[in-house]
């Protein structure tokens, strides 16, 4: 679970000696116990929401999250991000540029962080601690720039991993385009003294899940791979219209019927060549279309299309013959549905075609589905409604602002004292927390006075 995110010199977040946190924490409510999961002396949340006005700094969160995480999961010379310093400060393109998590693995508590200069794709620094009760364990530290670094040996039962640990940093400070984590991790060391690393990187590759307003479907797809009542029980409680679901085996020749050119059909059905041995299952949305190719270990492929029943009615839609909103929906599926341990959500924008009602209602659902599970979910929204502390507790209520220097800064409803009873939608509207659009007279406009 994500505990913690710092930031500093990230589009509108500016660079700053303190950097802007944003965290889930559990604060000083007595609401919705229930979601809080404890780690010894650290409660945590497992919802959050962040409001503010458009080009508030709301989706640059969003994006900070994510950019850091891809950095992580791959080198500098990957990453497309040599403008996304904070341009409030000419002088900030060669300041660094700082991302920190911290986060949950298991039972334990960790901190990593690193810094960057984008404009010039080189590697700072680089940190990783255990947070135990009362301290923080440092696992390692490094400085690129003078090959200075300092990790626990006594991680290392074997002196020749301990060897080559050392080994691993000084090749980092060396090339300042990577991280560490992906240096360990690309090699695939399997050994018991290289796993903390291994684990940590898997969070941020597969763990931590950023949904945009434009990402396509994806892990919600294989839901339907089978007959899961769950799944259609979902759809109708969510007032689809849909009321069951089929996959549709078809053959290549009809397959090709889709397509505009039988060679990029033909495309399409060529297995990957790293797949070659392996079973392997796809996803292909293409036009109003959404199809399965499966490949077993022989490399003989099933064909299926998805196809969605509606009560009675005589024929079935295709997925692209869906609502907006009920596309919206199957593309957030896997959300309420997944039983992955320490899975984070973050979506930008969860209200993106759906109804008022139908924000609160997943929201609602999530919560539901999550007692028990160590899943979490973050989202940007500006559906007002949600903002309810029937449904939510202050400390999962976040605002993001512009301040006068252009820059964004982050705070919580838990910063005002107020009453449960509040109607806090109202007064957010009426602009008493900030993080509203402020707009000038109509006749501004006309350039009258």
């Amino acid at each position: 679970m994500l505990m913690r995110f710092s930031i500093s010199n990230f589009m509108s977040f500016g660079y700053k000696p303190n950097p802007e946190e944003y965290h889930l924490y559990a604060g000083r409510s007595e609401q919705h116990k229930e979601r809080i999961m404890n780690y010894k002396e650290r409660k945590v949340l497992k919802f959050s929401s962040i409001y503010g006005a458009n080009a508030s700094g709301k989706t640059n969160l969003i994006r900070a999250i994510d950019t850091g995480r891809d950095i992580i999961s791959n080198t500098m010379e990957d990453i497309d991000c040599q403008d996304k310093f904070c341009k409030s400060d000419s002088s900030n393109a060669d300041r660094p540029t700082l991302f920190e998590y911290e986060f949950t693995v298991g039972e334990k508590c960790f901190a990593y962080g690193f810094t960057v200069n984008l404009k010039h794709r080189l590697v700072f620094s680089e940190w990783l601690y255990e947070m135990k009760s009362a301290e923080e364990h440092v696992i390692f530290e490094r400085v690129a720039e003078n090959d200075e670094y300092y990790f626990d040996e006594k991680l290392f039962a074997a002196k020749e991993n301990r060897e080559q640990f050392h080994f691993f940093i000084k090749d980092a400070n060396r090339i300042r385009t990577t991280l560490l984590l992906y240096e360990v991790k690309r090699r695939k060391i399997e050994e018991a003294d290289f796993e903390i690393f291994n684990k940590i990187f898997d969070w941020f590759r597969y763990k931590l899940v950023v949904i945009y307003p434009e990402t396509k479907i994806g892990a919600s797809y294989f839901w339907f791979g089978s007959d899961n009542k769950k799944l259609v029980n979902i759809l109708k409680y969510l007032d689809t219209g849909i009321t069951d679901y089929d996959m549709r085996v078809i053959n290549e020749a009809a397959f090709k019927e889709y397509f505009p050119d039988e060679s990029l059909a033909e495309k399409f059905l060529r297995k990957p060549r790293s797949d070659n041995r392996t079973r392997s299952k796809s996803i292909l949305n293409f036009g109003e279309t959404l199809f399965e190719l499966d490949y077993d270990e022989t490399g003989t492929k099933r064909i299926a299309k998805l196809v969605f029943q509606h009560g009675t009615d005589a024929g079935k839609y295709e997925y692209g013959e869906e609502s907006d909103g009920t596309q919206r929906l199957i593309e957030l599926l896997d959300v309420i549905l997944n039983d992955d341990e320490d899975k984070v959500f973050v979506i930008d924008e969860l209200d993106r075609s759906l109804h008022p009602q139908m924000t609160i209602k997943f929201v609602e659902t999530f919560l539901k589905f999550s007692v028990g599970k160590t899943t979490q979910l973050i989202i940007t929204t500006h559906e007002s409604n949600l903002m309810d502390l029937s449904i939510l507790r202050r400390d999962e209520i976040w605002f993001a602002e512009k301040e006068q220097d252009n820059n964004t800064s982050l705070y919580t409803l838990e910063k005002f004292k107020i009453r449960y009873d509040k109607v806090v939608s109202k007064d957010y509207l009426a602009g008493r927390y900030g993080a509203v659009p402020v707009f000038k007279d109509f006749e501004y406009v006309w350039g009258r006075e």
